[in-house]
């Protein structure tokens, strides 16, 4: 199968839909719809929807985008451009209002002499009361006295707006992160170098984490030797181990199912050479 052009030169080069390029993506690193189903937990048909351009079978734009924002971002694709790309696409289509403009009055038939004195007191009228309704609210606010002391709420700790995006991210990806003061001495390190879908379930299969980690993230283990890990870019996730790195888990684009995440059987099986 020929190589796929990255999204960038494709996006300069064609009007490909966002639709096709996914399919192409999909196609390229040997995915079926059935898998991006189970990966990234949308419905089969909306994925059809999605990759032949149906807008009408997906349940609303926002859902829309937020599907091709983590299908593009789980092909390794950028997912801010696909969006923009995608909203472009679907303005396009989007059904032109018709304009209907009214239809001028003959020139030669002039309005009544009384109009113009009538609109003339009918904008003096609506000045005064709103005049006087202004000035009624300003003293009013005026006249409200303060809150007594022994009434007044104590003031709330502040609170950075990083803290305050980090909790505000946590509550909608779902499952909440353990959080770490200092970088342990210890213990599995995921370290996000590029973009990708990562899953780790523990032995009866609940999901601690499934979602695209970005490339930057750090995201500490528990130190649990029944969890495993699903990586939807295994050249893009490096493993620390107790401080150790490890060789590369595989290729750009390759797909990682279920590897166990227990220290052991990691140094034994991905440690470098030079440290062996």
């Amino acid at each position: 199968m020929a190589e796929i052009a990255p999204f960038e030169d494709q996006a300069a080069t064609t009007d490909l839909p966002v639709g096709e390029i996914l399919r192409r993506t999909r196609l390229h690193y040997d995915q079926s719809i059935p898998d991006i189903e189970k990966a990234l937990r949308i419905r089969a048909s909306q994925i059809e929807a999605i990759e032949v351009g149906n807008l009408d079978a997906l349940p609303g734009r926002v859902y829309a985008i937020g599907f091709v924002r983590s299908y593009s971002e789980y092909l390794g694709l950028d997912g801010d451009k696909m969006v923009e790309l995608f909203k472009r696409q679907a303005a396009g289509t989007a059904p032109q209002p018709e304009l209907n403009f009214p239809i001028p009055a003959n020139e030669s038939q002039l309005p009544a002499w009384w109009i113009m004195p009538v609109c003339i007191l009918g904008v003096v009228a609506v000045f005064v009361f709103w005049f006087n309704e202004n000035e009624v609210a300003q003293k009013a606010i005026n006249e409200i006295p303060e809150v007594p002391a022994r009434l007044q709420a104590p003031p709330e700790p502040e609170t950075s707006a990083l803290e305050a995006s980090a909790e505000e991210l946590a509550v909608q990806e779902g499952p909440e992160e353990p959080e770490i003061e200092e970088k342990p001495a210890e213990g599995i390190i995921l370290n996000i170098r590029q973009n990708s879908w990562v899953e780790i379930r523990d032995q009866s299969g609940k999901a601690m984490l499934s979602r695209v980690l970005s490339a930057g993230d750090q995201y500490y283990v528990p130190d649990r030797p029944d969890l495993t890990i699903s990586i939807g870019n295994a050249g893009g996730v490096e493993i620390e181990v107790d401080g150790q790195a490890l060789k590369p888990l595989g290729k750009t684009g390759k797909v990682l199912r279920r590897l166990p995440l227990d220290a052991k059987y990691l140094k034994e099986n991905f440690a470098l050479e030079e440290a062996q």
